[in-house]
């Protein structure tokens, strides 16, 4: 599995294809700032999309960085949760999955 490592300060996303024993500069190569390790699961925004990037924003600021989040349904299966369109929907979203948004 690989991660992203994703810049919110220039809206970029560079891919990761390294060993994970490997030391990662987590240094944003376009404009210098620290980035933050999401999972490869992230599908970012156009940098232009500064809304989404909001979005984005928020949720890593609560603890998600983007893997799976699963809710049981009535039969007793499980099915996995999509990540929120806009700003009310993530609010709600870490409300309810806040404790399930851990990375590991």
């Amino acid at each position: 599995m690989g991660h992203k490592k994703v810049c919110f300060n220039c809206r970029k996303a560079f891919s990761i294809y390294k060993n994970p024993s490997d030391e990662i500069n987590l240094t944003c190569p376009e404009c210098g700032s620290i980035t933050t390790l999401i999972n490869h699961k992230f599908r970012p925004p156009k940098s232009s999309d500064i809304k989404k990037w909001k979005i984005a924003g928020y949720l890593k600021n609560n603890g998600c960085f983007f893997h799976h989040v699963y809710e049981k349904v009535e039969d007793g299966s499980y099915v996995v949760v999509p990540y929120p369109e806009n700003m009310s929907e993530a609010e709600e979203f870490v409300r309810k999955y806040k404790q399930n948004l851990s990375p590991y």
